[in-house]
């Protein structure tokens, strides 16, 4: 009995933080069921957690919604850092986007980008914190095409803002794509026109 009794106090002490197990259960459920259709007891239920602690550590179900998204924002970034960390042209780190979403699509149940899928379920945000959800969002869009154009204005050696959004709509199309198709097709045919683009020679406007 003693030895169970050690065994449980170890167990205990190493059990994730309330916080780290909403935020799990959260991004489990949210991710894989949607965020509206998903109630606070549900996410307390799953997390083993008492309604008091979600309140004073997030204050609100929304409040976690947004917590969810910039984790999930934080873990992308890192991925992608990962996996350019060895890369040293611009063009290899552009299509690094395509393959990350490729890679991991599948890993996904090919559910589209969770960005996405949030933010369409908010299209009119009444409420402050339904706006920073939405917010959270495009956060990591800006991130995104603020990478690209960079990379894109040291590829060619003059602003890429324009290539940039464009490699957004086959980025945004894709991951759609990919969603309805159940497949990484559309994936690829986005990283194929991506790659077309980029072989383009720079415009020289030296002229």
């Amino acid at each position: 009995m003693a030895g169970e009794k050690r065994t449980t106090g170890r167990s205990r002490k190493n059990r994730p933080s309330p916080r780290q197990r909403l935020l799990a259960s959260a991004t489990s459920l949210f991710s894989t069921e949607g965020i509206r259709v998903i109630g606070i007891d549900r996410i307390l239920r799953e997390a083993d957690v008492a309604k008091a602690s979600l309140y004073s550590l997030f204050g609100s179900k929304d409040a976690l919604v947004i917590a969810y998204l910039e984790s999930l924002d934080e873990q992308w970034r890192t991925r992608y850092a990962e996996r350019t960390a060895e890369m040293s042209s611009p063009e290899q780190k552009i299509l690094a986007f395509f393959d990350q979403c490729i890679d991991e699509a599948p890993e996904a149940d090919f559910r589209g980008s969770h960005f996405q899928n949030a933010a369409n379920e908010y299209p009119r945000p009444e409420t402050d914190s339904e706006r920073g959800i939405v917010e959270a969002v495009q956060q990591h869009r800006r991130w995104v095409q603020d990478t690209l154009t960079s990379l894109l204005t040291e590829k060619n050696g003059y602003p890429g803002d324009v290539q940039a959004q464009q490699l957004m709509i086959f980025l945004d199309g894709g991951l759609a794509g990919s969603r309805l198709s159940q497949s990484t097709e559309s994936l690829h045919t986005a990283r194929d026109l991506a790659q077309q683009l980029l072989s383009v020679p720079p415009a020289d406007y030296s002229i």
